[in-house]
């Protein structure tokens, strides 16, 4: 559900657990239940050996006419397996680089001036990384895939209620920050709760606590700090759609299914939005909708970290089509080799494919909240 993605007003998004809700959601069959429990790296560990850490370099090509020759590109790097940020001006070719990334998921921020932002998923493993623990991509954009990709974002509104941010909340909630890419959790805690307390209306502090607690699985403390962003700023989308990730993550289908679509209909580009809607549907038993938008997320970010794929081929089991179903967990194989779950979606689809065809693709789904 929920990378981390970041706009100008400085909010930040909560990375979808995959664990907590993708373990109630789909395939407790095949004795391979554990392809979905295990669906997240350890979160918030501190940085290992820096022989396993790596470095991204990467190049954002965009048509002529989208940037200004005296325009940086502003790149923000936010980790779905950690609570990693971290920030960066593109050179005027658009290139940029990240160093001493531990490996895993990221979120990437592209904020072009003056048009907004593009978000995309990848992962920065040692499948994609050259001898040497460098992963390079291209992000190349024409005229028409950045019409269908970049989103708005609203820098007059956010210019007035910067206004009145006291310049100590700044300054703490910059220093959360600088905390997390030191992977300093509870120093980055520490500075976020002192903004807010400087700032009782600083409601980007507020949801930046609650992306931390999201990751530290504390899902009632993260569902608090997000209703409380979002009573001082009741138009803000990031605390919107974190709101509906926790809700998720408590196993709340209902009320997760309302405000999941009040996030979509306010972003219907959002590849969160579209995941967190469809897994809502999904835990509430529609398939047809659950489908409808699992399949636009990854129309949106095809290396979505919500791993869409995982409950569409569980759908598709469900309707006995196992050749979709395969496609899609042989999908999630090419987009995420380094998977921790990767060696029992490959056990899933050779059990799949030799099953006979008079047996039941699975038994039934078990989906509900987790055990107490």
């Amino acid at each position: 559900m929920l990378p981390i993605t970041h706009s100008s007003a400085g909010y930040k998004r909560a990375s979808f657990d995959r664990k907590a809700v993708g373990g109630r959601l789909v395939c407790v069959w095949l004795e391979l239940a554990a392809v979905f429990v295990l669906l997240a790296l350890p979160l918030l560990a501190a940085a290992g050996s820096n022989k396993n850490l790596l470095e991204f370099r990467g190049q954002v090509t965009l048509p002529e006419s989208a940037l200004s020759p005296r325009k940086r590109l502003s790149i923000t790097l936010f980790g779905v397996d950690s609570s990693f940020s971290g920030h960066r001006l593109a050179d005027f070719r658009g290139r940029f680089q990240f160093r001493n990334l531990e490996p895993g998921s990221y979120t990437l921020s592209i904020y072009i001036p003056n048009d907004g932002q593009i978000l995309e998923t990848l992962d920065i493993t040692k499948s994609f990384a050259d001898s040497k623990g460098r992963v390079e991509k291209r992000f190349e954009f024409g005229e028409e895939s950045l019409r269908s990709l970049v989103r708005s974002v609203p820098q007059d509104i956010v210019s007035v209620r910067s206004l009145s941010i006291p310049k100590k909340a700044r300054d703490e909630y910059e220093k959360a920050q600088s905390r997390l890419q030191r992977h300093d959790v509870d120093g980055a805690i520490g500075h976020l709760q002192k903004a807010a307390e400087l700032a009782p209306h600083f409601a980007e502090a507020f949801n930046y606590l609650g992306t931390i607690y999201f990751q530290k699985r504390e899902y009632s403390s993260a569902e608090q700090s997000f209703r409380q962003a979002l009573e001082q700023d009741p138009q803000a989308f990031e605390p919107l759609v974190n709101l509906g990730g926790a809700l998720l993550a408590q196993g709340r289908a209902p009320e997760a299914v309302a405000i999941n679509l009040h996030a979509q209909n306010a972003q219907p580009k959002d590849a969160l939005a579209n995941a967190q809607l469809g897994l809502s549907y999904f835990l509430m038993g529609d398939d047809e909708l659950a489908a409808t938008y699992l399949r636009l997320t990854k129309e949106i970010d095809p290396a979505h970290f919500s791993n869409p794929e995982i409950p569409l081929a569980e759908i598709y089991l469900r309707r006995s089509d196992k050749a979709a179903a395969v496609r899609e967990l042989e999908d999630f194989l090419k987009l995420h080799p380094d998977s921790p779950q990767a060696p029992s979606v490959r056990a899933l689809i050779q059990k799949i494919r030799t099953s006979p065809k008079t047996e039941p693709p699975h038994p039934a789904i078990s989906i509900g909240p987790p055990p107490s």
